[in-house]
C-alpha cells in the first residue's frame, strides 16, 4: 500500500482555505494605496509641518533647509529684540510661515515710503531671510489696507494701488539688503482680506492695515 504524506504547503491550503482570500484582499489593498498615492496632490507645507512635529528637537543640518518651526522661533526672537510684540505677530499656517507687520511701524498713513526708524527692523529681517537654510525659501509680500477710501489728494487712486506700492517698497528694501529678486512675489489685496470684519461703525481698524510676509 502506498501512503502519501501531504506537504506543508498542501496542508496549509487544505486546512486554511481563508489564506487565499486574505492574500487577494491584501493585494487589492496594496493596489488601492498605490493608485491613491499616484493621483493625490501632496500639500508640501502640510507635509513639512507634520514632519516638523515629529522632529522639533532636531536642528537643521548644514546644507539643509531650515524647518519652518525653527524659522518661526527666529522671527519671534527678532520681535522681542525690537520690542514689537504689539505690532508684529508670527504664526505657522498651512500655506507657510506668516509674519504680519502693522502698517504704522513701516509707513505713515496713506503713504508707501518706508519710515526711517523701520530700517533697522528690515535689516534684521533680511539677515534672517538670507541665512543658511533659509536662502532657498520663497517669500510672498502682501499689502493690506482697511476699508476706508483714500483722501482725494492721495497719490494713489485707491487702496489697491497703495497696498501694492507698500508690498513693493518692502521688497525693494530687502533687495537692497542682499536678497535675490527671484524669491519674491508682490501682492496688493487692498481691503479684501481683513483680519477683523469692518462695519460702517468701526471702519479703519489698525489691525487690518498691515504688510504680511508669507514664507514658503
Amino acid at each position: 500500500m502506498e501512503i502519501k504524506i501531504p506537504t506543508f504547503n498542501q496542508t496549509k491550503k487544505e486546512d486554511q482555505p481563508w489564506l487565499l482570500s486574505y492574500s487577494d484582499m491584501v493585494t487589492l489593498l496594496l493596489a488601492f494605496f498605490v493608485l491613491f498615492f499616484s493621483i493625490s496632490q501632496i500639500d508640501q507645507v502640510k507635509f513639512e509641518m507634520i514632519m516638523e512635529y515629529f522632529s522639533k528637537s532636531l536642528p537643521a543640518q548644514a546644507g539643509e533647509t531650515m524647518p519652518l518651526h525653527q524659522l518661526e522661533k527666529k522671527f519671534k526672537e527678532l520681535v522681542e529684540q525690537h520690542n514689537l510684540q504689539q505690532s508684529v505677530d508670527v504664526a505657522l499656517t498651512p500655506e507657510g510661515l506668516l509674519v504680519n507687520f502693522q502698517d504704522n511701524i513701516l509707513f505713515d498713513s496713506g503713504k508707501a515710503d518706508l519710515k526711517e526708524n523701520s530700517l533697522p527692523v528690515l535689516i534684521a529681517l533680511a539677515d534672517i531671510l538670507k541665512a543658511p537654510g533659509v536662502m532657498e525659501r520663497r517669500i510672498q509680500v502682501e499689502g493690506h489696507t482697511d476699508s476706508v477710501p483714500l483722501v482725494k489728494n492721495s497719490p494713489y487712486p485707491s487702496n489697491w494701488e497703495l497696498s501694492t506700492a507698500r508690498s513693493s517698497s518692502v521688497i525693494r528694501n530687502l533687495l537692497e539688503n542682499g536678497i535675490g529678486a527671484q524669491r519674491f512675489v508682490a501682492v496688493g489685496y487692498a481691503d479684501t482680506r481683513l483680519k477683523v470684519e469692518e462695519t460702517p461703525d468701526n471702519r479703519g481698524l489698525m489691525i487690518n492695515r498691515r504688510v504680511s510676509l508669507l514664507i514658503k
